[in-house]
């Protein structure tokens, strides 16, 4: 789920570009569950923050601040909510993620309200976490802290 303020559909084209590159930045749909040791994957429930750049299909990039809460969703399944913003726009998200090892999580992302998906990964180091994404708006590397 994506939810965007209705300023943004105002915006001129390059401004809801990065804010639908940010909104990608950190949307994961769902993906399936696999099984691995709990004790790691408890690790990724609780609220983070952090920042990160944005680097649209054009090539332009954008500085972004996010923060995101995961909790636990059955399985090594975690749902996470999330906002993001830019100097052009602010996004929230849902997503759901899998867990692939006890340090990396990962799936695909979808945007329903401007019909994009991608690809995201998010990898653990004790209190830190990067987030990697790609899709048809750019890419994204988003760094995180335990808050």
């Amino acid at each position: 789920m994506f939810a965007c303020s209705t300023r943004l559909s105002r915006r001129p084209a390059a401004i809801r570009s990065a804010a639908l590159a940010v909104g990608s930045a950190v949307v994961a749909a769902f993906a399936v569950a696999t099984s691995v040791p709990a004790a790691a994957a408890g690790e990724l429930a609780g609220t983070w923050s952090g920042s990160g750049t944005v680097t649209l299909a054009n090539g332009a990039k954008e500085k972004a601040r996010c923060r995101a809460s995961y909790s636990h969703a059955g399985g090594s399944s975690y749902a996470m909510s999330a906002t993001c913003a830019t100097a052009a726009a602010k996004v929230s998200q849902t997503a759901i993620l899998s867990q692939n090892t006890p340090t990396r999580f990962g799936g695909t992302f979808y945007n329903p309200e401007f019909g994009v998906t991608g690809r995201i990964r998010v990898i653990l180091s004790g209190k830190r976490q990067t987030i990697y994404l790609t899709g048809s708006a750019g890419f994204a590397t988003i760094s995180m802290v335990r808050r």
